[in-house]
């Protein structure tokens, strides 16, 4: 399961890698993201703009298994996905996620941190639940979509966001296409030879920690100490 991720990327960088029309809510400089923390999605608005909000990281009920990663294999076989699937797509703006590599212990495991080399952003696909609360102002949550990891990677990590390309970006922000089928082909996990995970501290286990020290690489003679 993923369950940290890291979004340092610059707005402008974001507006730009997600073609967003309207900016209503940018997190970034965010080293440990955890789930029930708000951060940012891109989404269509009602209006069919591609929009930047704010969103909750987990879907209600927070302690269902698809509430922070959705398998996408096991999309279409959950009803309850469909309207969400069918117009409540988003994209999720990352610039790295964690994982843990397994020691001989379990005291032993070390925090990685993938990213992409050469990319300060790129999206993951999800999609999100809206409602009304109890003062009438809307409120958002999301899941991100994962998927089996690849290569030498799936040793030690299981599962991995679905990165998205930019055609499949397009498609899945595309609020025209309703059909989930069409869609997909862009559900692909990214071959694990195209990121890039380093030893961090395991300090990101505590999701209360939010420091740069999260991302920064630490050096291979004392990652195991």
């Amino acid at each position: 399961m993923i369950e940290r991720y890291s979004i340092t990327a610059d707005v402008g960088d974001m507006i730009e890698a997600f073609k967003v029309e309207q900016l209503i809510n940018c997190y970034t400089n965010r080293f440990n993201v955890a789930p029930t923390q708000t951060v940012s999605i891109v989404m269509n608005d009602r209006w069919g703009l591609r929009t930047m909000h704010d969103a909750r990281w987990g879907l209600f009920p927070f302690w269902a298994k698809d509430s922070v990663n959705a398998d996408s294999s096991m999309l279409s076989s959950k009803p309850f996905f469909e309207r969400m699937l069918r117009k409540q797509r988003c994209v999720v703006p990352c610039s790295g996620f964690f994982g843990w590599q397994k020691g001989e212990k379990e005291k032993d495991s070390r925090a990685m941190h993938i990213v992409v080399p050469n990319s300060r952003v790129f999206g993951i696909a999800g999609f999100f639940d809206v409602w009304r609360n109890y003062s009438g102002q809307e409120v958002r949550a999301f899941t991100m979509i994962t998927a089996p990891a690849t290569g030498t990677m799936s040793q030690w990590q299981p599962n991995v966001p679905v990165i998205m390309d930019e055609e499949g970006m397009e498609d899945w922000l595309n609020p025209r296409i309703s059909d989930f089928r069409s869609l997909r082909k862009h559900l692909e996990p990214m071959d694990s030879y195209r990121m890039r995970a380093y030893p961090v501290t395991n300090a990101v286990n505590d999701e209360a920690y939010e420091s740069p020290d999260c991302i920064r690489e630490i050096r291979p003679d004392f990652a195991w100490k």
